[in-house]
């Protein structure tokens, strides 16, 4: 029997799958895994909320995590795509 252990497993860091202003590409609503029409939903309301424009940039990780362009976190996809 092999009594030696398993290093612990180290929190995976998330990956940035989109930055710009741009509005966000088919391919990171697939990431995400939600349709393309609530990740942009759920951009607009986080942009409003933060008081970024238009045309202020914005990063957006794996685990729907939001950054402006200073790196501060400004809202979550997931909770802002959600269906009312």
């Amino acid at each position: 029997m092999d009594t030696r252990k398993r290093p612990p497993r180290q929190p995976k860091t998330p990956r940035i799958i989109w930055n710009g202003p741009d509005n966000p590409t088919n391919q990171v609503a697939t990431t995400l895994g939600i349709p393309r029409w609530r990740l942009r939903t759920a951009v607009h309301e986080i942009k409003k909320r933060s008081k970024l424009g238009a045309r202020d940039g914005i990063t957006i990780y794996d685990d729907g995590t939001v950054r402006d362009a200073n790196g501060e976190h400004v809202g979550d996809i997931y909770e802002d795509s959600r269906a009312d």
